[in-house]
């Protein structure tokens, strides 16, 4: 029931969206597109995912997992498939946590590696904007910047508590908090040195970043000529917001969200509209490699 209400929840946005701008002027900005700009995004989303699979091999890795790199490039696009046909953008996580869990690794530590995969990707979006936001920073309204940045702020405060949890040892005390004391200790041991953290959060804001390059092809295929930096101001936040629990597969929010944020800096809201819906199809077009791995592995998970 909750699945289908997201669902609803997400038609019932777009249709809103769609209801208050010219339908047909956003379809003719789609097909009048730019093919090749969109055929490079789609291609440089694949290898954004790619470089995440290879960051989640080396997080798996050191957590004493003993498996080859393909194992975890099929893992993590079949995880993507997941995303996309499942309500919010961590549906794959669990396929994730099956499969290595299925393949000889505890479920309790598969989940720590996905979680911890998963944080320190958000960093990486967290700092990638930041540094985009100390460029340009007078490109929003002054109020809705520093909103924007106070919460960003505190998000890297939020995680950055969580991963010293561990120097408490009161919190290993208690069944509700020893997860999270669990999880801090695992964060000390995975980023234990300088060059662990440095290569991770390198390749967090290399994947980050090929995704907003991805983006920002498929907006210049519809006529958003904007900078780069501008695409990196006003992208993280809308896709954070896809994170939240409340659409199917972030459709409709991210919809929702590019629509305002793009408007503040003028542009055309077919535009943009045109722009999320074809990012949303290469989204699930980027995934496909995980169908055709799905489909030819031994066992299936979910």
């Amino acid at each position: 029931m909750s699945n289908l209400i997201k669902v609803g929840l997400s038609i019932a946005i777009i249709g809103y969206i769609l209801s208050k701008f010219d339908l047909i002027a956003v379809w003719q900005t789609i097909l009048n597109a730019n093919f090749g700009l969109i055929l490079a995004a789609l291609l440089v989303q694949i290898l954004s995912q790619t470089v995440a699979a290879y960051r989640w091999s080396l997080i798996m890795e050191m957590l004493k997992f003993q498996h080859p790199c393909g194992f975890y490039l099929r893992s993590y696009f079949k995880g993507s498939l997941f995303n996309q046909v499942l309500p919010t953008s961590i549906g794959g996580d669990a396929f994730r946590i099956a499969e290595v869990s299925a393949h000889g690794g505890l479920v309790r530590e598969a989940f720590y590696g996905v979680f911890i995969d998963r944080i320190v990707g958000l960093v990486g979006l967290l700092l990638l904007n930041l540094l985009a936001n100390s460029i340009q920073s007078d490109l929003m309204p002054y109020k809705i910047f520093m909103t924007i940045n106070v919460i960003l702020i505190l998000a890297l405060f939020g995680l950055f508590v969580l991963m010293a949890i561990h120097k408490f040892s009161i919190f290993n005390r208690s069944k509700i908090t020893r997860p999270f004391y669990q999880l801090s200790e695992r964060f000390r041991f995975i980023y234990k040195t300088p060059k662990r953290i440095s290569q991770q959060l390198g390749l967090s804001i290399l994947i980050h970043l090929l995704s907003m390059i991805a983006i920002f092809g498929v907006g210049h295929s519809v006529g958003i000529n904007e900078p780069l930096v501008n695409y990196l101001v006003i992208i993280p936040p809308a896709i954070l917001l896809t994170i939240l629990p409340i659409s199917f597969a972030g459709w409709g929010v991210r919809e929702g969200a590019l629509v305002v944020l793009f408007m503040m800096i003028g542009i055309e809201e077919t535009h943009v509209i045109a722009m999320s819906l074809i990012y949303g199809i290469l989204l699930i077009f980027s995934a496909l490699p995980g169908m055709y791995f799905y489909l030819t592995s031994q066992h299936k998970y979910l």
